[in-house]
């Protein structure tokens, strides 16, 4: 193991989202890449957002995208809790440590206190600066002794070095101007660890060697460093990632559809193909090839090759990869993963075997298992719902009635039931004796009255699957409605 040491540390007040999974995938990726460790923490002390079912998710969302950690609330390690609830002694320790050497002091201003300056300087159209307090003992000691009134633990901006300079690993170097930062709280009035008091806590005592996050973190890193250099600490290096936008380069939100990692894969998304396209979101592989495993980047992965700029999720891409992942799947697999949405079929009515041959015969058609039901749906039942536009527009001729009564009473008294192959040759033959109909019209009417549609499944496998039965079933229904239109 190196010394590489990198973490996720999701907050677990909602659902885990593309951006925080494509964080996780990096640093899973920079730690294999390194040999290192990789952490997972959650940072749970906004106590009235954070729920279980939302930590829940974001564990079962990264294992189904096919990341493990080394160390984690869920699996322990040498560094633990790895629960920021469960670290408030910790970062209390290192604040009063702050406090006693004069690097911290407690300011007692309310929160209504606090928001009139603001609308003050905001009525003398000025911007607002929080002044650091001078209180006499008399007005200290009437503090202390007012229960009302609990006092926030603020750091002490230095004033010896008005500007910062980070060395971004991804976007070079970055200047921020200290002149315009005042004293920041790093505990709270109710007594929780600020979110850049504990994460710097947190990195320091778990080792973490590299933090690699999302941009919008950038604003975060002075205070952090400054904490750095308060606690006498070398900071890890910083990587910053662009976001993830929506098409119309919008931040990705719910009114562009779907967000969490798991929203995508309860919509039949498959976690591999969805982690595959991930990966690609702003990091592009040095062998140049788009579909791989994370063994497969995690080899190649450098934090060179990420782009600074904002990726864009485009959704077309992902369906692409989506359906790919569908046809490369073993069939026995990929049934497995289609179970759940099939539920509302009786598949027992079919043998495994058939049921693999129904997946096979559709499965070029379809971008996810939740399009399966779409797809499937006319290999179940005795009959098939008939659009009447479509009878009208494939059945109600004289061509459409022949090419039926024809199948019925040629094809499906001698034609070869025994596998799809034998069906399709004797389906050619048919065709061709059927001349000079054209191929397009027989075999729409055909399909239309078998499937209810005009495209669909090789017409060879949808024929082995319903059977002579269901095949004559079907044709004397579209024989019914179509009674009349010969005059």
């Amino acid at each position: 193991m190196s010394d590489v040491r990198v973490r996720i540390a999701p907050s677990p007040t909602g659902n885990l989202h593309v951006g925080t999974a494509r964080t996780a995938l990096f640093n899973a990726l920079f730690a294999k890449a390194g040999h290192g460790a990789f952490v997972m923490r959650i940072e749970d002390t906004d106590l009235e957002r954070s729920k279980a079912d939302y930590e829940q998710n974001i564990y079962d969302s990264l294992h189904a995208l096919g990341l493990e950690w080394d160390e984690g609330p869920d699996v322990g390690g040498p560094y633990g809790p790895y629960k920021q609830s469960q670290r408030i002694e910790i970062y209390q320790e290192w604040a009063d440590r702050l406090l006693k050497e004069g690097k911290a002091y407690y300011s007692y201003e309310t929160e209504a206190e606090l928001e009139a300056e603001r609308e003050r300087a905001k009525e003398e159209n000025r911007s607002y600066r929080y002044q650091r307090p001078t209180y006499s003992p008399e007005q200290l000691a009437a503090y202390q002794a007012d229960p009302s009134r609990k006092p926030s633990l603020r750091f002490k901006v230095p004033s010896h070095c008005p500007t910062l300079v980070l060395n971004d690993l991804i976007r070079g170097e970055i200047s921020f101007d200290l002149s315009l930062m005042d004293d920041f709280v790093i505990v709270k009035s109710n007594g929780i660890a600020s979110y850049n008091f504990a994460v710097v806590i947190d990195d320091m005592l778990m080792r973490i060697s590299h933090v690699i996050r999302g941009e919008d973190h950038i604003s975060n890193t002075p205070k952090q460093l400054l904490l750095y250099e308060a606690l006498g600490v070398t900071p890890p290096a910083f990587a910053h990632v662009g976001m993830i936008l929506a098409p119309d380069r919008s931040k990705l939100s719910k009114r562009h559809g779907a967000t969490a990692v798991s929203e995508f894969i309860q919509q039949g998304y498959l976690p591999e193909a969805f982690c595959n396209f991930l990966a690609l979101l702003g990091w592009s592989p040095q062998d140049g090839e788009e579909v791989g495993t994370l063994e497969h980047f995690g080899q190649q992965f450098t934090l060179s090759r990420i782009s600074p700029s904002p990726a864009i999720f485009e959704a077309d891409k992902l369906n692409w990869f989506n359906g790919l992942y569908i046809r490369q799947l073993p069939l026995p697999d990929l049934l497995e993963r289609a179970r759940p949405f099939l539920r509302d079929f009786d598949l027992s009515q079919y043998p495994e075997a058939l049921l693999l041959t129904m997946l096979e015969a559709v499965r070029e058609k379809i971008t996810i298992l939740g399009d399966l039901p779409e797809h499937v749906s006319y290999f179940f039942g005795q009959g098939v719902i008939l659009d009447a536009a479509l009878v009208g527009e494939v059945l109600m001729n004289d061509d459409a009635r022949q090419v039926l009564e024809a199948f019925r009473d040629t094809f499906l008294s001698t034609a070869d039931f025994s596998s799809p192959d034998a069906l399709s040759t004797a389906l050619k033959d048919f065709t061709n004796a059927m001349k000079p109909l054209k191929t397009k019209t027989v075999m729409w009417a055909i399909r239309t009255a078998l499937t209810g549609r005009t495209q669909g499944a090789d017409l060879g496998k949808t024929l082995y699957l319903l059977g002579a039965d269901r095949i004559r079933f079907r044709v004397e229904e579209a024989l019914t409605l179509t009674a009349g239109s010969l005059t």
